[in-house]
């Protein structure tokens, strides 16, 4: 199965009460991917630093949590299982310029571990794409 991903964000709505990941997160990235996936009927998945693969609907706590280069490789090995649990066989990653923000650059780094110790496809985009 084919999924479109992209990585949490930093800005996230604060609240007491558990929150969809797609209403969590505050990022226009994140929203644009969504709603990409939506208009071509693909699967959604966000890589969060802290919980590995979250649904867009699947209902979080509040965190703060930016993953760490140290964390990676035991990070990746959660993602690979989730990756197989979820059935998903290729992955769109989208996401921005490392060069703009080192912060995403473990993401990046996880997600392709991930993917190769699954046994999946994975293909990076702009996460800033005009559809």
């Amino acid at each position: 199965m084919l999924a479109y991903c992209t990585y949490c964000s930093a800005e996230k709505n604060h609240s007491e009460e558990l929150l969809s990941a797609i209403d969590l997160y505050k990022s226009e990235r994140i929203t644009k991917v969504f709603n990409s996936a939506e208009t071509k009927g693909r699967r959604f998945i966000i890589l969060s630093g802290k919980l590995g693969i979250i649904e867009p609907h699947q209902k979080i706590d509040y965190y703060d949590h930016l993953l760490k280069p140290s964390e990676v490789e035991v990070h990746a090995e959660l993602l690979a299982s989730q990756l197989k649990e979820k059935k998903i066989s290729h992955l769109v990653f989208y996401m921005g310029s490392i060069a703009h923000d080192k912060n995403i650059k473990p993401y990046a780094d996880c997600i392709l571990e991930a993917s190769a110790k699954s046994g999946i496809s994975i293909e990076f985009r702009d996460a800033y794409f005009n559809d």
